[in-house]
């Protein structure tokens, strides 16, 4: 009776870590995007690097930004535009997932991946 009572909880906190990853991978437009890539069978690499020198140049500067952000509102406001361009890229996405582009879905992923880094660092300065 012990044992099966120790399954039981083993088998419900297996169950709950799993709601909780399926709840955090529905949660951020990153992470999702990636999933419903995999339902599809599309791997996506997000450690590739891309090689758009606007895009890297664009990151570089945010990223000097955050480091010499004077305060916690300046770290906020730029914050508030990496959400606004993770929105845009999953609205790229999106659009590219349901017409089955599945190159372009890639690149906004990659996008997303890029802006989501800097989101973090901020969070980390936070």
């Amino acid at each position: 009776m012990f044992s099966m009572m120790l399954e039981e909880r083993e088998y419900a906190a297996e169950q709950s870590a799993r709601v909780i990853d399926a709840y955090t991978t529905l949660r951020k437009p990153l992470l999702r995007a990636i999933y419903l890539m995999r339902l599809e069978g599309v791997e996506v690499d997000e450690e590739q690097t891309v090689s758009e020198p606007e895009l890297l140049g664009e990151i570089m500067e945010i990223r000097e930004a955050v480091e010499e952000a004077a305060d916690s509102q300046a770290l906020k406001n730029i914050q508030s535009q990496m959400e606004e361009k993770l929105r845009h890229w999953f609205n790229s996405f999106a659009n590219a997932f349901g017409s089955k582009s599945y190159d372009e879905a890639i690149k906004s992923i990659q996008r997303m991946t890029y802006y989501h880094r800097v989101n973090e660092e901020i969070v980390k300065k936070l």
